[in-house]
């Protein structure tokens, strides 16, 4: 399994790592995608790869398919393959059915970054306009979507997740188990019902009920568990880690490292 990073501390990275007062997240995506440039993506992939981290889930707004260019996502792709990373993933936060003319640019986008999986949430009541389309899109680039659980109006119940993936091809899961954790829902029972249709994992640690997230192992996700399932199955994508928290996510993230790498015996 590639263990890979789309650390939520670096969303607020162009804040220096501190939420500001009246936040607000289209404001903060708009900013990110005119002020963090070539070389700012660069120095943070830098920083990523220096923490052992062989996989990179970039994004939209950090380095996105609205601002460069396919020849620059190629080029992009050999400077991260220079760095290490053997694994890309491409995050585009988001989509509503408003948002259908953005898959296939996304996808193309993707592709030239040599990404295997575009990953996301989904408006559930929009299902019938978009995912028609990514599954288009993911057997013309030969990508597959990963829609990962966030809470309602988006796909967030396992049950509507996998009813949702259960038709196409090329659109599976991107179990979240932080957010799963904090909403109480039974992560290794979601895992079983997505069963080899999990084509990603936001890999997390929380508390039941509980908010933002602590390095992996600190919090009562039954994260060793999941592994060892995941394991068991030959499971071959991304294991992302994210890391909600304010302020420097270096330390958190060599712990969470460090916890995969124990638990999974390397």
């Amino acid at each position: 399994m590639n263990i890979g990073t789309i650390t939520c501390s670096y969303f607020m990275r162009i804040y220096d790592y501190r939420k500001p007062k009246n936040f607000d997240w289209g404001a903060m995506t708009d900013k990110y995608r005119a002020e963090f440039g070539w070389d700012d993506f660069l120095k943070l992939a830098g920083e990523i790869r220096a923490l052992g981290y062989d996989g990179i889930e970039i994004w939209e707004p950090t380095f996105s398919h609205k601002v460069y260019s396919i020849q620059q996502a190629q080029t992009m792709a050999q400077e991260l393959k220079k760095m290490g990373f053997t694994l890309t993933a491409y995050c585009i936060g988001g989509w509503s059915g408003a948002d259908v003319n953005q898959v296939e640019p996304a996808y193309q986008f993707a592709k030239a970054l040599g990404a295997r999986v575009v990953t996301g949430c989904l408006v559930k009541d929009d299902s019938g306009v978009i995912l028609p389309e990514l599954e288009r899109c993911g057997k013309r680039y030969g990508m597959k979507y990963a829609i990962e659980n966030h809470p309602e109006p988006n796909f967030e119940k396992p049950e509507d997740v996998a009813r949702a993936i259960a038709p196409y091809e090329t659109i599976g899961a991107n179990l979240d188990s932080g957010i799963y954790n904090i909403q109480g829902y039974d992560i290794l029972q979601a895992a079983d019902l997505f069963g080899g249709k999990i084509y990603h994992v936001h890999l997390k640690d929380t508390t039941v009920g509980g908010g933002g997230c602590l390095p992996l192992g600190e919090g009562d996700a039954p994260l060793k568990e999941l592994l060892h399932k995941l394991q068991s199955r030959d499971y071959a994508q991304m294991l992302s880690v994210e890391f909600e928290f304010e302020g420097d996510p270096t330390p958190g993230l060599t712990t969470s490292r460090k916890f995969i790498k124990t638990v999974l015996g390397k």
